[in-house]
């Protein structure tokens, strides 16, 4: 049985556990965090049976909203070591976080949607700010792995306390920190200090503005639930079905569609569970206003629609009152997708760029694709080659998600038999690496000079994928690439990894910070922070260099001073990056040498 089989569980009832506890259970959790996943853990008759050791915990229900759902055979129950292994194993949600409203917010007008500004906090609000800006703080200064279950019952408190106050923002990002430093206690194949890293930067950021602004954006706020605003595409063609598989163990399947007024939109069911979740919702059921179909066949079709409504980043809505009839197959040869192809390469590099330094629930969707037309040349390394189209040089095509369950590793290799092959392909544009795209679906380009038809390699998809390859959900075979060769075509290195990370020494020293809290810093060697300044200081990076030398004394000071430093060196880090990572596409672009 997967963890996300099993029940969720509310950010104070775990609170309330923790902090009830004896010192002794405590220690105790701190030593073992992953105790109860060895546990056996079985549900019947509408509740958990879970076998710890010689004791027994029933948990009543598939969400655990109160104590009273809680109980072991032991008698310290409910503050027993049993029972907190187990919540502290389980995935922390906030209810009714995700799901969309039987009857949605639907506003009236654009000119309403823009209304974003909350003049004050109430006082509710802004204690629970407080808390919440302490609770991270104190996390900072211990460093997560020194986080024990009392520092994260702390920012646990925070969380639904927010919650209660209508901070819906802060309140999700404190649960993402919590499974972050989960994560990270347990030794998790999937931690990612990064993320972690800049999830502690959004919250801090975003209490930062609510505690100091004097009139607050409705986006620092948040939304328990997408406000739905009336929209016109009129006219929706099916692009893409992508599988989704999060870090948080949720699963399920979206399909992108291109409106009749060149915006995207998206539908999707998403909901807990893992790989077989993701399969399902691509050949079962998604829905769409009335429609319930499958992912793979409203990625495939088109449709005509009225009354519809969409969430600011392009999600939409089921209201009872949308009315949508299907129009036949669509085609990326259509004018509209034809014209996302040929749309300059520069282009299309900019205005993803553009759109990344908004924050992440201001996207709109498809906001980071490239649709590309170029020829397959073969595998180097982890990455699929392809020659851009008019000689604009190489692009390199990777894995965004290598989950096993999913398709998109062993149909890169499939393709990399198939040097010679010309595709038109959409996928995603990595931010970090400009000259790296994520491929979500290919169909065969326009057909080659009647003298190579013979010996090229061509995509000869079945009837039902329509004349496109879904990479992440449909598996390509063989048969489907004629003229391939009968291995993978390996090549060397396109090119060397000269464009390293300037700034890493910073990034380090932020993450360091993280992890370890202040004692890290008091053990910084001071030759080598010399050294490491002085470099980024020759290499041009002032405001780097000034960054990182307040490390080292940070320990002395603490509090705000934390905070403040954290925050301050993840922003300028985010902002570098990007600003970089622009620059080497532009450079490239215009001069034609993407390879």
């Amino acid at each position: 049985m997967s963890d996300s089989d099993r029940p969720s569980v509310s950010p104070e009832v775990i609170a309330e556990i923790i902090e009830s506890a004896p010192d002794r259970v405590r220690r105790r959790l701190d030593r073992t965090p992953d105790a109860a996943g060895d546990w056996k853990w079985v549900f019947q008759d509408e509740a958990w049976s879970v076998e710890a050791g010689n004791e027994t915990v029933t948990l009543a229900g598939q969400h655990l909203a109160s104590v009273e759902q809680l109980s072991c055979s032991c008698l310290l129950t409910p503050n027993c070591f049993h029972i907190a292994a187990c919540l502290t194993s389980l995935e922390v949600t906030l209810v009714d976080q995700d799901e969309e409203p039987e009857h949605e917010e639907t506003l009236e007008s654009d000119a309403e949607e823009r209304e974003t500004v909350q003049p004050d906090l109430s006082d509710e609000q802004q204690k629970a700010v407080a808390r919440y800006r302490g609770a991270l703080i104190q996390i900072l200064e211990a460093g997560v792995a020194n986080a024990g279950v009392f520092l994260q019952s702390q920012l646990l408190r925070a969380v639904h306390q927010c919650r209660a106050a209508g901070l819906h923002l802060i309140a999700a990002t404190g649960v993402r920190i919590l499974s972050g430093i989960t994560e990270f206690r347990k030794r998790a194949p999937e931690q990612d200090s990064q993320q972690l890293a800049q999830d502690l930067a959004v919250a801090l950021e975003a209490a930062h503005h609510l505690q100091e602004d004097q009139s607050v954006s409705e986006f620092w706020i948040g939304t328990s639930r997408r406000t739905q605003h009336p929209v016109k595409p009129r006219k929706l063609q099916g692009l893409l079905a992508e599988p989704v598989m999060t870090r948080s163990g949720y699963a399920g399947a979206a399909v992108l569609f291109l409106g009749g007024d060149d915006r995207f939109y998206t539908v999707g069911e998403v909901r807990p569970g893992d790989e077989q979740l993701a399969r399902d919702a691509y050949r079962g059921g998604v829905q769409m206003g009335p429609l319930i179909q499958p992912a793979q066949k409203l990625a495939r079709s088109s449709y005509l629609g009225t009354d519809l409504t969409a969430s600011r980043e392009g999600r939409l809505g089921r209201g009872t009152r949308v009315k949508i009839i299907e129009q036949g197959e669509s085609s990326w040869q259509s004018p509209e997708f034809q014209q996302r192809f040929q749309r300059p390469l520069i282009d299309q590099w900019n205005a993803v760029y553009s759109k990344a330094a908004l924050p992440a629930e201001e996207r709109p969707a498809g906001w980071d694709l490239v649709f590309l037309t170029g020829t397959v040349l073969g595998a180097s390394g982890p990455v699929l080659l392809l020659e851009l189209a008019d000689n604009r040089g190489v692009i390199e095509l990777a894995i965004e998600n290598d989950h096993p369950a999913l398709c998109f590793r062993e149909n890169l290799r499939m393709l990399s038999c198939a040097p010679g092959l010309t595709l038109n392909l959409v996928g995603r544009l990595s931010l970090q690496s400009p000259l790296r795209v994520f491929p979500l679906a290919i169909a065969q380009a326009e057909p080659a000079a009647a003298d190579e038809q013979e010996s090229r390699p061509r995509l000869e998809l079945p009837a039902e994928f329509q004349g496109r390859c879904f990479l992440g959900v449909d598996e390509l075979q063989s048969r489907h690439l004629v003229h391939a060769l009968p291995a993978e075509c390996v090549l060397g290195q396109l090119r060397s990894e000269g464009e390293q990370d300037q700034l890493s020494v910073l990034r380090r020293r932020w993450v360091a910070l993280m992890i370890g809290g202040l004692s890290s810093q008091r053990k910084t060697n001071q030759a080598f922070h010399v050294n490491d300044f002085s470099l980024l200081k020759k290499q041009g990076f002032e405001t780097a260099a000034a960054l990182l030398d307040h490390y080292p004394t940070i320990a002395a000071t603490g509090g705000l001073n934390v905070s403040d430093l954290f925050l301050a060196s993840a922003v300028y880090l985010k902002q570098c990056q990007l600003e970089q990572a622009r620059g080497l596409a532009v450079q490239f672009l215009e001069a034609g040498q993407v390879g």
